[in-house]
């Protein structure tokens, strides 16, 4: 939040532009390219070699206190094979592996021969599953519009404003069929469990479309054409996705604001549920501005000589709850925060609200009430 910057030494682009003769875009860009986060709370649990972040999604699956470097990695798993009593053969093993590979390659394949026959056809999607296609391709697809990258490797559009609402869609669009697996190339990331059912780790996987690039580009043309409005609003699928976006969209502000200020909140239904009640009430650019007071509070009270690092986190949920009351009441007014560059808009946000209401980042600055209640019968 721009107005309340916690350090001086604290600048936007349009300030280091103007200081340099560029222009904004063009630092936020050299940024994008060339900057990397420091995370200086989180070490190597064995060798203490300091975390380095390159994207958001790194950053939001941080846990302190449990990381450790890709060198540490192979040297456990090293660890761990030569403590392992090796009663067959080199030659043997390694068959045996092959086996192993090759059958779970059957499997995969066999299973991809049947997302191939069940394809559905474009027409008979809801609107809101092509918008959630929409937003796949906007943000994951290759330059060929044949397969996406993996969550791991956005640089810079976001899916969705909040990793787990990201796994959601893909996971979603897989069962639908509209995401079809590749198995050379996602091998590593795909599991069976005991159920024979497929586990997949959606941060690293990567997926072919099952479309065409024509269709593609269709359901792209049309997700950023005109629509039939009222339609949208008396649709329940895609009331839902826009109050997972805007709950998204706080959870993403909480999770970095906390880790700023060395602080890790436990987000549990509880706390989800407070979340909607206060969006039901307050748009996100309100939501931004009580979880900055929520979690000043928080940080304030962890100075103090007697408090651990529990409580300090804990008290975030109660510090929201308590501002939330203070806005409804009306003991202190409604304060608007702006976007700023750590939080950008995300393709999912920008199909569902401003291509749909015709205005600019609406889902950040307008309630869903606000917004659908001038379309309903």
């Amino acid at each position: 939040m721009r107005r309340n910057k916690p350090n001086e030494f604290i600048h936007t682009c349009q300030e280091i532009g103007q200081a340099f003769g560029f222009r904004p875009n063009d630092i936020s860009d050299i940024a994008k390219t060339n900057s990397h986060l420091v995370v200086l709370d989180s070490q190597c649990i064995d060798c203490d070699k300091i975390h380095i972040c390159h994207n958001r999604t790194q950053f939001n699956q941080l846990k302190l206190g449990s990381w450790r470097c890709d060198l540490c990695w192979k040297a456990l798993s090293k660890r761990t094979i030569q403590a392992q009593p090796l009663l067959e053969k080199p030659v043997e093993k390694e068959s045996l592996k092959e086996e192993q590979k090759q059958a779970f390659l059957e499997y995969i394949n066999s299973y991809r021969t049947t997302q191939l026959t069940e394809i559905p056809s474009i027409t008979t999607l809801s609107e809101a599953d092509r918008l959630l296609l929409a937003a796949t391709i906007e943000s994951l697809g290759t330059e060929d519009l044949k397969t996406t990258i993996s969550l791991d490797d956005i640089q810079s559009l976001p899916l969705s404003p909040f990793f787990w609402l990201d796994e959601h869609i893909l996971q979603h669009l897989f069962e639908l069929n509209l995401l079809l697996l590749v198995p050379e190339d996602s091998f590593e990331y795909i599991n069976i469990n005991e159920e024979q059912e497929l586990e997949i780790d959606y941060q690293q996987a990567t997926f072919e479309f099952a479309y065409d690039t024509d269709d593609l580009n269709k359901i792209m043309i049309a997700a950023k054409s005109k629509k039939d409005i009222h339609a949208l609003v008396a649709d329940n699928q895609f009331r839902i996705c826009c109050k997972n976006i805007q709950l998204g969209e706080c959870l993403n502000y909480l999770t970095t604001r906390s880790r700023l200020n060395n602080l890790d909140p436990s987000i549990t239904e509880k706390f989800l549920s407070l979340f909607r009640s206060c969006l039901a009430e307050n748009s996100v650019s309100v939501m931004h501005y009580v979880i900055y007071r929520a979690v000043e509070m928080a940080t304030k009270s962890s100075q103090t000589l007697d408090a651990t690092q529990k409580h300090p986190s804990s008290s975030i949920y109660s510090n929201i709850e308590r501002v939330f009351g203070q806005i409804s009441t009306g003991v202190c007014r409604r304060h608007n925060s702006f976007r700023d560059d750590s939080h950008p808009q995300s393709a999912m946000t920008k199909l569902f609200f401003d291509y749909v209401f015709g205005m600019e980042d609406c889902g950040f600055y307008y309630t869903l009430d606000e917004l659908f209640n001038p379309y309903k019968s």
